[in-house]
């Protein structure tokens, strides 16, 4: 962790208040999220400036803050902010963003020898980060990637955290070109895992093969450990070859033998060290069998012992609004709405149909930032209906009705309904639902489906 004087030789700054050799504990971007002990990070987006909400992070205990030399109120805040907390230690920067990423490169080179393994790819990021810290946590002390803090932003908040750890497991997500080279800057991983290339952004990339370029820039900066863990079963990952950069691993599903698919996990048996050993999965889904398949090349990197891989493995759980299943009166609720993209969707339609009950109901929203080729993948979405059996299909949005459309050819067209308003949805949803059915919700963050999700929660508590 940095100290004041380290904060302003890394960002070129000036030190207005405060004791040059005190270490913040922890950096903040959400004046909401703020908390006593925070360094208060006020960043200027499109529709808001954090500098406006510099004062309400002091009185909750901010302990310091970035502030802009060209805020207009500059020295009306400084004022007041050092009236109440004369202690408070305030850096005055030329930008604040620029100021946070150069912070967090400055302390990842001050803890270079600390290996980080970063993770990418289109799909799965962040589940597989998680198995990845699970499997390294029964060994070392890691610091992982918190909420979403996989941008430039987020990238160099984590990178302010890292001290005394033993490793890091970050991720690393793009929506823009060139994007990755900065976060590759920053990070300087020893190992970069890639899940699998898909349709996510594509709207931005164009084509699956930009989207692989894109990600491969995570490697510019590899150094250290220099080993590239990947999806050999992806048509774009697969032809990654170990180079003098980097040497590559690649995992398949063919390193999975035995696979046992239950109500809330997956059985497989694979080598470990050479060494066939079963392993076991407290999440559905064949997806997670690639997600701990990477784990345990990490694992090995790492040089865990087989033991504690496997109960890494078995430890991990996954994060809210991803698979989490509640039941309410008999009916199974199946919470996937952190995100979409065709890949997650199919397979997460793929995973519920191999569920046992009386029914099975998807109710499904738009996908996001597909360009040009949204109507040609919401239509293929629609196809994977041949191949689940599904008795129902609830849709909420406008491209979604293309996925509709297309699923009325393998379903009766009586079960699937368009709804452009969430109220009615609703409504017909919980009349629907019966004792032993399954639902299963997935969309876009943008189309709001965990609130979605909640409000039927509550309605079918309520009855």
């Amino acid at each position: 962790m940095l100290n004041i004087n380290e904060l302003i030789e890394a960002t070129q700054g000036k030190l207005i208040n405060g004791n040059g050799d005190f270490i913040p504990k922890n950096y903040e971007i959400d004046s909401r999220e703020i908390k006593k002990g925070d360094f208060f990070i006020p960043l200027i987006g499109e529709n808001t400036d954090g500098h406006e909400y510099i004062l309400d992070c002091v009185k909750k205990g901010a302990v310091g803050f970035f502030i802009c030399s060209s805020h207009l109120k500059k020295e009306e805040v400084i004022k007041e902010s050092i009236v109440l907390n004369k202690n408070i230690c305030i850096i005055e920067v030329e930008n604040t963003l620029k100021a946070l990423i150069k912070a967090g490169s400055y302390n990842r080179n001050k803890h270079i020898d600390i290996p980080i393994v970063a993770v990418t790819g289109s799909v799965g990021k962040t589940s597989t980060r998680e198995i990845i810290a699970s499997v390294l946590s029964q060994k070392y002390n890691v610091l992982v990637t918190k909420k979403n803090y996989n941008s430039n932003i987020g990238v160099s908040i984590m990178c302010l955290l890292i001290d005394n750890q033993e490793a890091c497991v970050f991720e690393a997500g793009i929506d823009k070109f060139n994007e990755m080279e900065e976060l590759s800057s920053i990070i300087k991983p020893d190992v970069v895992v890639i899940t699998v290339i898909g349709t996510s952004h594509i709207g931005t990339f164009k084509t699956k093969e930009n989207i692989f370029k894109e990600k491969l820039k995570l490697t510019n900066n590899i150094k250290g450990i220099s080993q590239v863990v990947t999806n050999g079963d992806d048509k774009y990952l697969s032809n990654i070859s170990s180079n003098d950069k980097y040497n590559v691993i690649k995992v398949s599903i063919d390193n999975a033998g035995n696979i046992i698919s239950g109500e809330d996990y997956l059985k497989f048996t694979t080598n470990i060290y050479n060494e066939k050993l079963e392993v076991k999965v407290n999440q559905i889904g064949n997806h997670n069998i690639y997600n701990a398949l990477m784990a345990i090349k990490v694992g090995e990197i790492f040089k865990l012992s087989k033991e504690s891989i496997i109960e890494g493995i078995s430890s991990y759980k996954n994060f809210a609004n991803r698979m989490q299943k509640n039941i309410i009166n008999g009916i199974t609720l199946i919470d996937d709405t952190y995100n979409a993209s065709t890949e997650s969707m199919k397979s997460g339609l793929i995973t519920i149909d191999k569920l046992k009950s009386n029914r099975k109901i998807a109710v499904l929203g738009d996908m996001f930032d597909l360009g040009d080729l949204s109507d040609e993948i919401h239509k293929d979405l629609g196809t994977i209906f041949s191949k689940v059996n599904f008795d129902f299909l609830y849709t909420l949005g406008d491209k979604i009705k293309i996925t509709a459309k297309e699923a009325e050819r393998y379903l009766d067209k009586n079960h699937v309904k368009c709804f452009d308003d969430k109220e009615e949805l609703i409504k017909e949803l919980v009349n629907l639902v019966k004792d032993g059915d399954i639902v299963y919700f997935k969309a876009s963050n943008g189309m709001r489906f965990t609130a979605l999700y909640k409000d039927v929660e509550k309605k079918l508590e309520n009855i």
